[in-house]
């Protein structure tokens, strides 16, 4: 009991701290979650005393005091219908004082956000429990409920450890009190393991666009902005960058085939641009090492740049550079800031000879 109190305690304050699982990482909705757990049923007084009561050989324990917690071990499957709602089935086996407990149960389950790193939830269903012991003797719930608090914590993106308390109540014709009814506590520590689910891939978020051309000039261009996908728009205010709405593989530098297209009408506009040159930069957001994100960030610099000379765009007027975290364009406190954080951007640079172009 003690242990599902400081649970209740627990969740309310992490749920306040809730943080989207980094880099577009899966999508959870649509998954099934398979987990596996042990920790202690705390067996309610009245149950206990009617297990150990009676002459030896008619009792259900082996004593006529049988222990109050009793080690269990808890298998379950469930499905998640999105971010939030859920449902489960599950079983449990415990043993102590000679008694043996099963328990199935099936449960609805809200999470505050299933695709967080850190998710607490809350649980309620139906129940039943089959009670065994000495000289074969058994007895089981006509109905029982349980309700329960848990918080899951992401080690990847589809291993979390799971910890969870609950209260189950169950209604026993056999056990002689008041309304035949007994709660007994459960709390037990897992692991979950994700199958299923959408994988959503990192998509770098353009800004809103200027007013749109159909075609490619060539004039001087300060900025070139690919607004979606064979659509390319040209604007003309010095300083800005382009934001490239280009898809990687989550935490590699590998580009997704849907980024060849947009990278198709970068190219056709770099090559329609005469005497500039460019500058391909890699962001990233703040989650993980400062030193992993500036490898992660270049590498993906590198990939739009081999990926544009392959489309005719001369190698000479192509640098690639990686600035990892260093340079935000957004909050890292939230998931949409985090968002556009994440980006690939190509920067004009001056013409070294001075010109200007006409």
């Amino acid at each position: 009991m003690k242990a599902t109190l400081a649970l209740a305690v627990c969740v309310p304050s992490l749920a306040g701290a809730q943080q989207g699982w980094p880099r577009g990482g899966p999508d959870r909705a649509g998954s099934w979650e398979l987990s596996l757990g042990g920790g202690a049923l705390f067996v309610d007084s009245n149950l206990r005393d009617f297990l150990g009561s009676g002459a030896p050989e008619s009792r259900f324990a082996d004593s006529s005091a049988p222990g109050s917690v009793t080690p269990t071990l808890v298998a379950r499957v469930g499905y998640n219908f999105n971010r939030h709602f859920g449902i489960s089935a599950s079983a449990g086996g415990a043993r102590s004082s000679g008694i043996t407990y099963l328990n199935p149960t099936a449960a609805l389950t809200y999470t505050a956000n299933l695709n967080a790193a850190t998710s607490p939830f809350v649980l309620i269903g139906t129940e039943l429990t089959r009670i065994s012991g000495g000289n074969d003797r058994v007895t089981h719930s006509t109905w029982g409920a349980h309700a329960g608090l848990g918080i899951r914590q992401m080690v990847s993106d589809r291993f979390a450890l799971r910890l969870e308390g609950r209260v189950q109540l169950a209604h026993f014709d056999e056990v002689p009190m008041s309304k035949h009814s007994t709660f007994s506590p459960l709390a037990q520590l897992g692991f979950s393991y994700f199958v299923g689910g959408r994988h959503a891939p990192e998509m770098v978020m353009a800004p809103a666009a200027p007013p749109r051309v159909e075609t490619i000039h060539t004039v001087r261009v300060d900025t070139v902005y690919v607004d979606r996908p064979g659509r390319v728009v040209q604007t003309y205010r010095p300083g800005d960058q382009v934001v490239l709405r280009v898809q990687f593989r989550t935490n590699r530098s590998e580009l997704l085939p849907a980024s060849r297209i947009v990278l198709d009408s970068v190219a056709s506009a770099i090559k329609a641009t005469p005497n500039s040159r460019w500058q391909v930069e890699g962001h990233t957001d703040i989650v993980g090492t400062a030193a992993a994100n500036r490898v992660l960030s270049e590498a993906r610099a590198r990939s739009v740049t081999d990926y544009l000379v392959s489309q005719g765009v001369d190698r000479a007027i192509l640098s690639a550079r990686g600035f990892g975290p260093d340079r935000p364009v957004s909050t890292n406190a939230t998931v949409e800031g985090r968002a556009q954080n994440r980006r690939v951007q190509l920067s004009r640079l001056p013409d070294p000879s001075g010109e200007t172009l006409k």
